[in-house]
């Protein structure tokens, strides 16, 4: 009689007690280890040709879609990846003071939630410009991985944009009126890392 093997994955080993059959010991063997490794494919039209019944935890590789799938025990799905966050690492630049600053990232989109408040001479507004003025810098990790990304600011009365640097630098840009002394500035933005 088949034992199971110590890992409590289910997988019927032979026993020294069971009569010689070696062709049986490797299909047994082979039956309970390839389903919970990952089972390559050309496509998904392939895997469904070639697995009938399918069960929970099952990962499969699309090749045409380059893509990691697991059977949920209704569908395939792809993995959700970790969620990270942070509320730490952002330097803020002079004449601005931290209220309260949000990462979080899963997978490659990332989105960063800061709240600022000026406390440095007003920066004047003419016809919506206003001269650069860097705000902050996002910590490593947190950062773009490609060209400069592009988002708006707001502080309840005064609108305006701003951009992040692949360096991490958020440069405040322009602006609907003056940003004065006092005000409160909550910056959004949400990218796609390349890497």
């Amino acid at each position: 009689m088949p034992t199971q093997d110590s890992y409590g994955q289910d997988i019927d080993l032979a026993s020294l007690t069971d009569a010689p059959d070696l062709p049986k010991a490797i299909a047994d063997l082979a039956a309970g280890v390839i389903p919970r490794g990952v089972m390559r494919f050309a496509s998904a039209s392939e895997r469904g040709a070639t697995i009938t019944k399918p069960v929970d935890g099952m990962p499969t590789w699309l090749e045409d879609a380059k893509r990691l799938e697991v059977y949920n025990g209704s569908s395939w799905v792809t993995p959700e990846p970790s969620l990270a966050s942070t509320t730490s690492g952002l330097s803020v630049a002079s004449g601005f003071s931290l209220n309260d600053f949000f990462g979080f990232r899963q997978g490659r989109q990332t989105t960063i939630d800061i709240y600022l408040a000026r406390t440095g001479a007003t920066i004047n507004a003419t016809a919506g410009n206003i001269a650069d003025t860097v705000a902050c810098t996002l910590p490593s990790g947190w950062r773009p991985t490609h060209s400069t990304i592009t988002s708006c600011f707001d502080n309840g009365i005064v609108h305006g944009g701003w951009v992040v640097g692949t360096d991490g630098i958020c440069t405040l840009r322009t602006a609907s009126d003056d940003i004065d002394n006092g005000s409160n500035l909550r910056l959004h933005i949400t990218f796609l890392k390349t890497t």
